[in-house]
């Protein structure tokens, strides 16, 4: 990609779109181009390396992010009810990469001391980890069981490092999902079948059971026939 562009992007990144204060989403959506500028441009440093360390995070994993262009570091503004980020605020957050089918798909800002708390920069990312949820549809159409981890929150998937079947950065493999936006995540999830099963932490389980209960499948009844009135 050009230098030229690349700048482009970036400008574009951080002049707008603003938000209006009585919305949750942006007015004009920024496109994933320049969304990978922005993580280009906001990739993590030294300091910052040795510091997700220092929380657990596996070197090896931050590097095989940051060469994804998965995993950054910026200092942002909170909006949409602490939902949504705009570049250039107080706050100092954790970037990390939302792919979908389309490849990068939105940023994710993560507060490392409360990891619960998370910021789209679309609003349109629906989880971490997104490769284990193809793998896991390929499983169930290759009519093949398969577990599929779900973590708490992005700190303890980051923790958990690549799955152990990433040899080399070429062949990446996240560790499970964190689910971002339970409403976009369950008809996904639901549509996995009985052959894929979730994993979560201990006492984590029933929670997600009723997640998965609430809004699911239809309920099927059946009437019993109208009686028909025969001709006089």
């Amino acid at each position: 990609m050009a230098k030229g562009k690349i700048a482009a992007m970036q400008r574009a990144v951080l002049s707008g779109p603003k938000f209006a204060q009585d919305q949750d989403r942006p007015a004009v959506r920024v496109d994933d181009d320049t969304c990978r500028a922005f993580m280009l441009s906001h990739g993590m440093d030294y300091r910052g390396c040795r510091r997700l360390e220092a929380l657990g995070v596996p070197g090896r994993f931050v590097a095989v992010l940051g060469a994804r262009l998965a995993i950054g570091q910026a200092r942002v503004a909170l909006c949409g009810r602490g939902t949504l980020w705009e570049p250039e605020g107080p706050d100092a957050r954790l970037l990390l990469a939302c792919f979908d089918e389309g490849g990068l798909c939105d940023v994710a800002a993560v507060s490392t001391s409360s990891p619960d708390q998370v910021a789209l920069r679309l609003g349109v990312g629906w989880c971490l980890g997104f490769d284990r949820i193809e793998d896991a549809e390929r499983a169930v159409l290759a009519e093949r069981r398969v577990r599929l981890r779900v973590f708490a929150d992005p700190m303890e998937w980051l923790r958990a490092g690549p799955s152990s079947s990433s040899e080399a950065i070429g062949q990446f493999k996240s560790p499970g999902i964190v689910v971002l936006d339970w409403a976009a995540a369950l008809p996904r999830l639901r549509m996995l079948g009985e052959r894929v099963t979730l994993e979560c932490d201990a006492g984590a389980g029933e929670q997600l059971r009723a997640r998965l209960k609430v809004g699911g499948l239809p309920r099927v009844s059946e009437r019993a026939p109208v009686a028909r009135q025969e001709a006089a």
